[in-house]
């Protein structure tokens, strides 16, 4: 008998074994998880409108130049069997006005992880931005908290937060951050006949509003936030350092920093419940 797909089930490659286990359960069925319990750590920057605006695709405009740069460690992570991995979000607040939807949200522009599960099921799943970077452990000492990560051992970022000293704008950060309604990303997939055109081309929408299940067995903790002083370096790569993504790493070391709003330090638990999120149109 020959491979067939099973109807109503979620593939990713390789297809040939079966439905994915991810989010769902060997009878292809959906399934809940316990939280991961999340420690973050955040910096803001006003940058120059100019190169926000050049980033942005159509459809979307900016609300604000501003870029976010978050280092979050994902502990305990219920879909994947308890396991732990790292990520980094840079982000831009953008408006989204299409033929159907009218949105504000922070429009993701690269996720860095480092294991493949996330970035495969992110990618594949939902169509999130995300690529592979090693992103060790931050370390943690009186109050200064520092994340770095690497590329083929090319070290291309930075941050830093400091808990001891205040925020120079945390109303700002505040005001942005109450004004997204969730995530956005931009999913391409090119052609094989043409890797110049895409078979797939659209951006995508994971609202933040959540509302937790009747039958969801598990505490969600109320988010723990600080917010302090901060600041993020990105290095600019030669082609050899980073070779497949190096208009990634020179695009974010050419970012203007013209003046932090602040930083974050924060705890919170993570559902890691995805599979709201949607096309845009």
């Amino acid at each position: 008998m020959s491979f067939k797909f099973e109807k109503d089930k979620f593939y990713m490659q390789p297809v040939f074994f079966g439905p994915t286990t991810t989010m769902q359960n060997m009878q292809g069925e959906r399934i809940l998880h316990q939280p991961a319990d999340v420690e973050c750590l955040g910096v803001s920057f006003e940058t120059n409108p100019d190169q926000i605006v050049a980033l942005l695709p159509e459809g979307f405009t900016s609300n604000e130049p501003v870029v976010s740069v978050q280092v979050c460690e994902f502990a305990n992570i219920g879909w994947l069997a308890g396991h732990t991995y790292s990520l980094i979000n840079i982000s831009t607040p953008v408006h989204f006005k299409g033929e159907r939807d009218e949105l504000d949200g922070d429009l993701i522009l690269v996720m860095f992880e480092n294991h493949a599960d996330p970035i495969v099921a992110g990618r594949d799943g939902i169509g999130y931005s995300k690529i592979y970077a090693d992103i060790p452990r931050f370390t943690h000492y009186e109050g200064i908290y520092t994340a770095k990560a690497y590329s083929w051992d090319f070290p291309f970022m930075k941050l830093q937060i400091d808990v001891n000293k205040p925020a120079e704008d945390p109303d700002r950060m505040m005001k942005l951050a109450a004004q997204s309604q969730g995530k956005m990303n931009y999913r391409y997939i090119p052609s094989v006949d043409d890797i110049t055109v895409p078979d797939v081309a659209y951006p995508v929408f994971n609202p933040k509003k959540w509302e937790k299940p009747a039958d969801y067995k598990w505490e969600i903790k109320a988010p723990q936030s600080k917010f302090c002083k901060g600041s993020v370096k990105f290095y600019e790569p030669e082609w050899e350092d980073m070779p497949t993504y190096y208009r990634v790493g020179k695009g974010l070391a050419d970012l203007e920093i013209r003046k932090y709003l602040g930083a974050q330090h924060i705890l919170y638990s993570e559902p890691c419940d995805y599979m709201h999120s949607y096309r845009l149109r």
